[in-house]
């Protein structure tokens, strides 16, 4: 026994909680902020068991490589006929327009534990994919605890335009930052909104990196992916974000995806867009319906 009665457990934790309502309402003065059941019992240590091996994000048709695209024949609009075992035609479909909600909630308790990783690009066809380590040991690697549950960094890659649309209104870029939990196989997915501003440190060189075509870039330099986050990205009080159930953006479209869209942005210059853009090549899947879902905002 380690000596502690549970109601100060309790106590503890009730204490945690009431704090981070509290930071809430300093830091979002003009918006309503309703208050839900949120995990706040966070592990101390990371057990090796509960990463199940190799992590994979399949987008063939039943072990078939099929050919698909962002327009024509090959479309959006014709996923689900390429395959039928796709969801691409399903009900909880991304991306989706947002329209910001006035209330904000406090539902989801989110930390993010990124590691340095080794720089390993790829040009799939699709976007640009930056890779990240998976070591042995996954507790050495890059992961987020979302209300209580480990979700591992696998990678993030690009889109331009953006997929999401605030209002409407697309943004120049769209940066996805895709998780996996091993036990359940659900993904958790964060999406950065790119502006236009001032030159980003991170894409200095993208024109020397990115594969123009199809093809990888690897370096012995190592870096953070949370350098492409915004500001207090990882701080409760200050992380905002919009969230929603859906799916992948890509085939095979599986709804399986928690969204957390940052409602904060980064920059990049004109003409570092203008790079990025010239290689993805409007990699967007246009907005689906929402349907019965709501977008919430923390």
């Amino acid at each position: 026994m380690n000596g502690k009665h549970p109601f100060f457990r309790l106590s503890a934790n009730l204490l945690f909680a009431t704090l981070i309502a509290f930071l809430f309402a300093c830091n979002g003065k003009d918006e309503a902020i309703e208050s839900e059941p949120i995990v706040t019992d966070i592990p101390e240590t990371y057990d090796i068991d509960d990463f199940t091996g190799e992590v994979t994000l399949r987008t063939d048709c039943e072990g078939t490589n099929i050919h698909w695209e962002y327009e024509g024949i090959a479309g959006p609009d014709h996923w689900d006929d390429i395959c039928e075992t796709w969801d691409c035609d399903g009900n909880r479909q991304s991306p989706v327009n947002i329209v910001p909600p006035l209330n904000r909630t406090l539902s989801k308790l989110l930390r993010f534990f990124w590691k340095n990783t080794s720089t390993n690009i790829v040009n799939n066809g699709h976007t640009i994919q930056y890779n990240i380590d998976q070591p042995a040991d996954p507790n050495a690697g890059s992961f987020i605890w979302l209300n209580g549950q480990k979700y591992y960094l696998l990678q993030f890659h690009f889109h331009a335009a953006s997929e999401h649309t605030v209002n409407g209104e697309h943004y120049p870029v769209e940066i996805h930052f895709v998780h996996r939990n091993p036990t359940t196989g659900q993904l958790a997915v964060v999406g950065v909104l790119v502006e236009e501003g001032d030159e980003n440190p991170f894409f200095e060189h993208i024109g020397d990196q990115w594969p123009h075509d199809e093809g990888n870039y690897t370096n012995t330099s190592t870096y953070n992916p949370n350098v492409l986050m915004p500001a207090g990205y990882n701080n409760s009080s200050t992380a905002h974000f919009w969230w929603y159930d859906g799916s992948l953006t890509t085939p095979p479209c599986s709804e399986i995806v928690n969204w957390m869209v940052w409602s904060s942005t980064i920059e990049a210059s004109h003409e570092q867009l203008e790079e990025m853009e010239a290689i993805l090549h409007e990699n967007y899947r246009p907005v689906l319906p929402l349907g019965a879902r709501l977008v919430k905002a923390q």
